[in-house]
Order: C-alpha cells, then sequence, then structure tokens
C-alpha cells in the first residue's frame, strides 16, 4: 500500500457495496479488507475486486497496521462493539447511519472516539445528496430569509425487507424511528439545529410483525424559534421517498429525492407562484461521504456529522419515542 493512501476496510457488504466502491475509486483510499457474515458473498467479493484480505470475522481486522480507517456498514446493534473497538485500535470510523441502536451507545461511541483522539463520522447521505445542499446553502444564505418551519418525511414501506434473519423487526434491535426515520430528523436538524422539546405520536396498521409503530409523526419545537413536523412510516402503501420543505420568511421550498424538478417560490419574485426548478435526480452520495471523511482525517477538520451530531439524531428519536409511549412533550438531549 502506497504511504500517501489510508488503507480502508468495509465491514457489512449489503449496505457496504457503496462504500468499498467509493474507496475503491478514491485517490488517497486504497481497499485493503471486505468483511460480512456472509462466506460466498465475502470470497466474491474478494475475487472480483482484488481487494488483499477477505473474512467472515471483524476481529480479525480491529489491530492489521495497514487499516487506518474502518467503514461499519453492519446492522444497527451492532455499531457501537465494532466502532469502539476500531476507536480503541487506533482507526478513525465511519459508521454507517443510524449512529447506533440506542442513546447509551451512542455516548459511549462518541467517548471512544475522544479518549483515542480519532475521527468519528455518521453516514447520513442525505446531507451529500445536491438538492439537500442547495436546501441547506439557500436556507443559510439570505435565499429563504430566516427560517421558521422545516417538514421533513422518510417515506419507505419494509414488508419486504426485514433483513438478515427479519432483525429489523426485533424490538431489541431496531427502532423505525431511529433505523430509518433517522434520515428525515437529520435533515430537520441541519437545517434548524438542535432541538428542544418533541411531541409525538404513532399508530401500527400495516406491519403485525413489526413490534413498533410503522407510522409516526414528530412536532419538534427548534432552540432557534423554529418548529417542525418528522413524519416516517415504515408500511406505507407508496413509493419510497424522502421529502424537505422550508419555510422562510423571503420563500419556500420543497423537493425530494426522487424527482427531477423541486418547487421554489419567493416573495420577491411572485409568492403567489411556484417556480419549478430542475435539479438532478439523486444517486446514493456514498463517494462523496467518504471523500469528505478523508478530506478531514488528512486535515484533522471535524466530520460534517461527527459523533455528536450523530448521537443528537438518536437521541431526538428516543425522545419521540417517550412521547408516543407518555402522550407528553418530551425534551431533547443535545449534550454529549
Amino acid at each position: 500500500m502506497s504511504a500517501s493512501k489510508f488503507g480502508v476496510a468495509v465491514i457489512g457488504l449489503h449496505m457496504g457495496q457503496a462504500h468499498f466502491l467509493a474507496a475503491l475509486d478514491h485517490p488517497q483510499a486504497e481497499l485493503v479488507a471486505v468483511c460480512d457474515l456472509d462466506a460466498d458473498l465475502t470470497s466474491s467479493t474478494q475475487a472480483r475486486y482484488n481487494v488483499p484480505v477477505g473474512t467472515t470475522d471483524w476481529t480479525e481486522l480491529i489491530d492489521r497496521p495497514d487499516i487506518q480507517i474502518a467503514s461499519i456498514c453492519a446492522p444497527d446493534w451492532l455499531h457501537r462493539e465494532m466502532t469502539c473497538a476500531f476507536l480503541d485500535a487506533g482507526k478513525h470510523v465511519m459508521v454507517e447511519k443510524p449512529m447506533a441502536h440506542t442513546v447509551e451507545d451512542c455516548e459511549a461511541m462518541v467517548e471512544a472516539a475522544r479518549r483515542n483522539n480519532r475521527k468519528l463520522m455518521v453516514a447520513h447521505v442525505c446531507r451529500f445528496y445536491s438538492f439537500f445542499e442547495d436546501a441547506k446553502r439557500w436556507s443559510q444564505d439570505g435565499t429563504l430569509g430566516e427560517v421558521y418551519y422545516v417538514e421533513t418525511s422518510y417515506l419507505h414501506n419494509y414488508e419486504q425487507i426485514g433483513g438478515v434473519g427479519n432483525w429489523r423487526f426485533d424490538a431489541e434491535k431496531r427502532h423505525p424511528l431511529v433505523g430509518g426515520g433517522c434520515h428525515a430528523i437529520d435533515l430537520a436538524r441541519w437545517i434548524c439545529g438542535d432541538a428542544e422539546e418533541v411531541h409525538a405520536y404513532g399508530n401500527h396498521y400495516n406491519i403485525p410483525v413489526q413490534q413498533w409503530e410503522d407510522m409516526i409523526t414528530v412536532n419538534v419545537k427548534f432552540q432557534n424559534g423554529a418548529i417542525g413536523r418528522i413524519l416516517n412510516s415504515s408500511g406505507c402503501q407508496r413509493p419510497y421517498n424522502i421529502d424537505l420543505q422550508i419555510w422562510g420568511t423571503k420563500g419556500t421550498l420543497q423537493g425530494d429525492n426522487t424527482q427531477d424538478t423541486a418547487l421554489l417560490s419567493l416573495r420577491e419574485i411572485d409568492r403567489h407562484q411556484w417556480m419549478r426548478v430542475p435539479k438532478p435526480t439523486m444517486a446514493k452520495a456514498v463517494a462523496s461521504e467518504l471523500g469528505h471523511f478523508i478530506d478531514c482525517v488528512v486535515t484533522d477538520q471535524t466530520p460534517l456529522i461527527d459523533g455528536v451530531d450523530g448521537a443528537k439524531t438518536v437521541a431526538l428519536a428516543w425522545a419521540a419515542i417517550e412521547s408516543i409511549r407518555t402522550g407528553q412533550p418530551v425534551k431533547c438531549r443535545n449534550e454529549f
């Protein structure tokens, strides 16, 4: 391996496929190892892409000196153990969203990154989609004025994608608002900042085997005075979609990750009419994620979504889950 390149290991080859392809293409990365419990998938991936190491046991990779970055794409409930092990071994870690299943797990991961002085990034891919990047910029540069309302949604039917052993339907391993709804939560937090309080409702109509609500709506009060709504459906009878609406004093923006246009209305042009704004249909932006993370390692910068940021998203989700249980508003945790 070249001294100017960072050795990358990818753990979990289903979600991790885009990660190892990004590592193969990045000029400062070298894909050193791939790992998955599926031995056939591991060996075929290793052979097809000429990866030096292939294993079904992720612990074999922890102490390898030729690995500097671990990309962890295993199921949610494994993130804490794997992330902390690689951080304690001196590796930098990019972990797939959600950061972890519980707030306690997130807290342990943040502490592991701190005590080892290593980079930890949560792969919230929506922040690297071009339209959502534009939306963030327009929410800050005055185009939309002062943002006072944000609405996001993650709509994705999980009936046929329970995962190996149906782990996504196991209440001890995944909650749909944490595991999938984190996309919408992260977008809302990215636009409006830290949340102060949530009040949520949920029901369960569509996926009997799933042990949690499959329809959830969360009302949010942000610390900056903005309010918002976050919608998550894991049993919806409609196509997959991630929506974003931003309402500001100068204009309103509405778009998603599947259409080739967005809607924009500006007070200075005609607030009574929508303008259609062309935009690319967004593919997975994992290459940009990995590139950003490697740049942060090289320049010693904080990643766009570091461990603290990722933990706040999981904490908001669990505050909403508590609100559903109690029927009361719940304060959000933001200190980690």
